[in-house]
């Protein structure tokens, strides 16, 4: 479990990373454990990509920063006990 994400979603900061070459900005919504095993990042993404509520495997994430902007709700389509999640560490 990485505690800079949990932190992020609790203090509702955003996160910036490298995910597949590309540099992303996202607002952190849930993190957990996915279907594989795997830790999952579903967050709302503002910059890097085209999906606006895009899964990240935290193990593909590179660079990690927690940044001192913060959001105040969750992105539109956001639903708790994200379902392509077994086991929730934290979310919003």
């Amino acid at each position: 479990m990485n505690p800079l994400i949990v932190d992020a979603i609790r203090h509702k900061r955003r996160l910036r990373f490298t995910y597949h070459g590309k540099l992303r900005l996202v607002e952190p919504q849930c993190y957990g454990i996915g279907t594989k095993g795997t830790e999952l990042l579903r967050a709302h993404q503002l910059q890097g990509g085209s999906q606006r509520e895009p899964l990240f495997d935290v193990a593909k994430v590179a660079g990690l920063q927690v940044l001192d902007e913060t959001f105040t709700r969750p992105g539109p389509n956001y639903t708790r006990n994200d379902s392509a999640m077994t086991r929730i560490f934290c979310q919003l």
